[in-house]
């Protein structure tokens, strides 16, 4: 569980289906409490820009007790240009340290796969990713 104000990234890699060259560096985003209005800002609950903190509590605490909210996090996005709330996955959501550590060796990976176009077993993730991240690949 990652905590309020930790920085996270969930592999938001701007041009990463292009050549690595173009790659943009990771979009970064930051834990906000599932309670805090700006999580629930124009959502079919409250179809508005500000809603009310105090509304915004009690249909927060009732859809945690429920457990709809047991495997997401709200994370506040800066895209440079805007900034944006989006629910995210737990299990897709990694600390920002670990989101440039994949990302570096993501591509790491495809410069290694259009230096060698002919090897017959492609290389894994797990095999540019330091030691102590190994656990990233599997994810």
């Amino acid at each position: 569980m990652h905590r309020v104000g930790t920085w996270v990234g969930a592999k938001r890699w701007p041009n990463r289906m292009s050549h690595p060259d173009n790659w943009g560096k990771p979009i970064g985003g930051q834990v906000i409490d599932f309670t805090d209005p700006r999580a629930w800002a124009n959502t079919p609950q409250f179809p508005v820009d500000n809603p009310h903190a105090g509304d915004v509590m009690g249909v927060a605490l009732k859809a945690k007790s429920e457990g709809r909210l047991d495997d997401v996090i709200p994370v506040y996005w800066d895209f440079g240009t805007h900034r944006r709330v989006c629910w995210e996955r737990l299990k897709e959501v990694h600390t920002f340290e670990e989101d440039i550590a994949l990302w570096k060796a993501a591509k790491a990976m495809k410069w290694d796969e259009l230096i060698h176009p002919r090897r017959r077993k492609p290389r894994t993730l797990a095999e540019f990713l330091p030691e102590t991240l190994q656990h990233l690949a599997l994810a």
